[in-house]
C-alpha cells in the first residue's frame, strides 16, 4: 500500500542493538508505505585505525559496507523494503544531516542508544543533537540502554 506521507526514510546504523530496533522500525514503516529507505553510517576513519593498525581505508571501507549490505540491513531486505544503504566518512549526526537534505527525506529514525564513545559523552549523543538540525520529522526509537 502506497502512502505519499513518506516518500525516503533516512535511518542510522552503528550496528548496535538501538539501531537495530531502529532500522527494523523503518522496515516496518516502509513496508506500509511503500518509501524507500537509506541506511546511513558514518565511520570515522582514525577512530576505527586505533583499534586495527595497518589496516588501511578501504579494507575496513569493503567491510563496513559487506556488513551494511548482508546484516544491518536485514530487516528491509526481508519486509521486501526498495532500500540503499550509504558509508559516509564523517561524524553521526553530520552524516545523517547531510544524507536527510541530500535525499529530500521525510523522515530520520534512529535508536536512542547507540554505540557511546568518549566523544558522545563529551559532545553530546546523536538522539539530543540530531533534530534541531532537521527539516523533517525525527522517529527516535526507545531502547533498552543496557542491551
Amino acid at each position: 500500500m502506497a502512502d505519499d506521507t513518506f516518500r525516503t526514510i533516512v535511518v542510522g546504523s552503528d550496528g548496535s542493538a538501538g539501531a537495530a530496533k531502529a532500522v527494523a522500525w523503518a522496515a516496518t514503516l516502509g513496508a506500509q508505505t511503500g518509501c524507500t529507505v537509506v541506511l546511513v553510517h558514518a565511520f570515522e576513519p582514525l577512530a576505527e585505525l586505533e583499534h586495527e593498525p595497518g589496516v588501511d581505508f578501504a579494507t575496513i571501507r569493503d567491510r563496513r559496507l559487506d556488513e551494511m549490505a548482508e546484516q544491518w540491513a536485514a530487516p528491509l531486505m526481508d519486509a521486501g523494503v526498495a532500500h540503499r544503504t550509504v558509508l559516509i566518512e564523517d561524524r553521526p549526526i553530520e552524516a545523517l544531516v547531510d544524507t536527510a537534505r541530500e535525499q529530500h527525506a521525510d523522515l530520520v529514525v534512529i535508536g536512542s542508544h547507540g554505540r557511546s564513545g568518549w566523544r558522545e559523552r563529551v559532545f553530546g549523543s546523536v538522539a539530543t543533537g540530531l533534530p534541531g538540525r532537521l527539516d523533517c520529522a525525527v522517529a527516535i526509537v526507545p531502547t533498552d540502554p543496557h542491551a
